[in-house]
């Protein structure tokens, strides 16, 4: 009789305990591909790097999104923010997914979309994104200021003006509640982790491209210490809410937020470091809740087309090993940009593995209850 994809793992993990690497490696693979996996021998095993584990997931987006790109403006407490909106032209009669999507410095909506390709992906899940605009008056490089304690808590500064702005798309469109999703890249990874952290009732699930933990910069300086890879100060995450907030006071008690990073082991803007220490803080904060859950890191070492290696560590829970909450993409040559991104657009690497596509699969795969 063949073993469920839950089984599967649940073994794995055994054996990644055990020090069997390999034979962990090969019955993931058969848990994500759901059917097993044969060689000519009669017996069960790739070698990591033989296949992409994920690749069942992946969509096939068209090469031009078809859908409606639209500007807009938002106002809020006097201050305006303009954005472009991204609807697929696909009809549904459910509502429709929404990602956030928070460019990085130096750029803006229309070159972001450029460079990761979303539209294209969107309209293959019949997916809105959303993309706001830093303006050059917030800051002069339009970067996001998540390493400001203005702008690192709910209700306040840029996290309140873009979760705002989320609530606004969503009342004014037919958007699934539970299905709304932020990720960014470089600074607007950042901030997208502010919002994870600071609005876990609004999105649902996060990802991460090149970006830095948050909470541990207070100021430029800090910020670009962290971007050198170095720590600036113990912080192990951005500040709570006000605990006597009525905002706060509708949060569950037990907030569990998806996590999906990239991030380049060559990466002479952002250091690596910063991932790692993004996954340690988000590891903390699932162990802080009143029913703490133990992850397990489970890697594969894969070869992109152009011979680029990279490695995926998922982290499964140890009482369920299908429930995967983070997923950590590390590209052995990757610097800083969009890992598979377009050329078109800046801070693109054209090599890596597609960025967009597997952000897109990571949170549509979601359960939208939380408990995946």
């Amino acid at each position: 009789m063949s073993k469920t994809p839950a089984e599967l793992m649940q073994e794995a993990t055994r054996l990644t305990l055990s020090g069997d690497a390999a034979g962990a490696a090969t019955l993931i693979q058969e848990a994500l591909s759901n059917q097993p996996l044969t060689t000519t021998d009669g017996g069960t095993g790739r070698q990591p790097g033989d296949a992409e584990p994920l690749a069942r997931n992946r969509m096939r987006p068209p090469e031009k999104a078809s859908g409606s790109f639209n500007d807009g403006v938002f106002s809020r407490h006097g201050a305006e923010m303009h954005y472009k909106l991204f609807v697929p032209a696909r009809e549904s009669l459910e509502p429709a997914p929404l990602l956030l999507l928070l460019h990085g410095c130096g750029q803006d909506p229309g070159s972001f979309a450029t460079a990761t390709r979303m539209n294209a992906i969107a309209e293959a899940a019949g997916m809105m994104v959303l993309y706001p605009a830093q303006s050059s008056s917030a800051n002069p490089n339009r970067c996001w200021n998540w390493f400001e304690p203005a702008h690192q808590h709910r209700g306040g500064g840029e996290p309140d003006m873009l979760s705002e702005l989320t609530r606004h798309v969503m009342d004014s469109l037919p958007i699934d509640p539970q299905r709304v999703f932020v990720a960014g890249f470089s600074a607007g990874a950042a901030m997208a982790l502010v919002l994870a952290e600071q609005y876990p009732d609004l999105y649902s699930a996060a990802g991460v491209h090149s970006g830095l933990p948050t909470g541990e910069a207070t100021s430029d300086r800090e910020a670009f210490a962290m971007m050198m890879g170095n720590r600036v100060n113990g912080a192990a995450s951005s500040p709570p809410a006000d605990a006597n907030s009525s905002v706060a006071a509708t949060q569950p008690a037990d907030s569990h937020t998806p996590l999906i990073l990239f991030h380049g082991s060559q990466d002479r803007v952002v250091n690596v470091a910063n991932a790692e220490r993004i996954i340690a803080n988000w590891l903390a904060r699932e162990q802080s809740g009143n029913v703490p859950t133990n992850w397990l890191p489970l890697s594969l070492t894969h070869d992109t087309a152009s011979g680029h290696h990279y490695v995926v560590t998922q982290y499964v829970a140890e009482e369920n090993p299908d429930r995967i909450g983070c997923e950590y993409w590390q590209m052995s040559e990757g610097g800083h940009g969009w890992s598979g991104g377009n050329p078109g657009g800046s801070y693109t690497e054209q090599n890596g593995p597609d960025a967009s596509t597997e952000i897109v699969r990571f949170f549509l795969e979601r359960d939208t209850t939380g408990s995946s």
